[in-house]
């Protein structure tokens, strides 16, 4: 992993939000398009139903801007406690939060955060893996890069999902004993 520079990060960024923004939109309307052809819909609530998912997706689009903006704004106030050493290539997204490792693919950090935050099993059946990780994404509860075949993962801190992935990878010289953390003796 090379480091890429200030405007290079920033576009990647960007892009990699509206890929999420994108595919969240596509997803929702093609559960919009497969519910009216297999059911009678009348027009007017087939337009609701896309109303209301692009409405969805203008408030992610927006959340995921202000939040990028807000982050980038802050950056310098903030402590982060990482649970593993953050890579040159990703230094260029600390203002994102909490590093939080690496992951195989959106799937397995999908199913990974699921567990541990033991999702009720109806959630899980409507939703595939890697759409949970996205949700999560574009809710703001981390944040998501792909790097190198790998997927680099980002928390908000004191989020839900910064904490269930502070259990199963505790933070950088924190000793966990049982389910809590401790600092390490000296």
């Amino acid at each position: 992993m090379t480091p890429i520079d200030r405007r290079t990060a920033r576009r990647a960024e960007i892009e990699r939000d509206h890929r999420l923004v994108t595919a969240a939109l596509v997803g929702a309307l093609r559960r919009i398009l497969h519910r009216a052809t297999t059911t009678a819909t009348d027009p007017e609530h087939l337009w609701q139903h896309v109303q209301g998912a692009l409405d969805t997706s203008c408030e992610n689009y927006r959340r995921l801007n202000n939040a990028r903006i807000n982050m980038w704004a802050a950056r310098f106030a903030q402590r982060f406690d990482d649970s593993t050493a953050l890579p040159q290539a990703m230094a260029c997204y600390r203002h994102r939060g909490n590093y939080r490792g690496e992951f195989r693919s959106m799937a397995a950090l999908g199913a990974l955060l699921r567990r541990s935050l033991e999702v009720p099993e109806v959630v899980v059946r409507h939703q595939e893996t890697s759409g949970f990780a996205e949700d999560l994404h574009l809710r703001g509860e981390l944040w998501t890069f792909d790097l190198d075949d790998a997927i680099h993962v980002f928390t908000t801190p004191h989020s839900p999902s910064d904490a269930a992935l502070a259990r199963l990878r505790p933070p950088r010289g924190v000793v966990r004993v049982g389910d809590d953390f401790t600092s390490p003796v000296l």
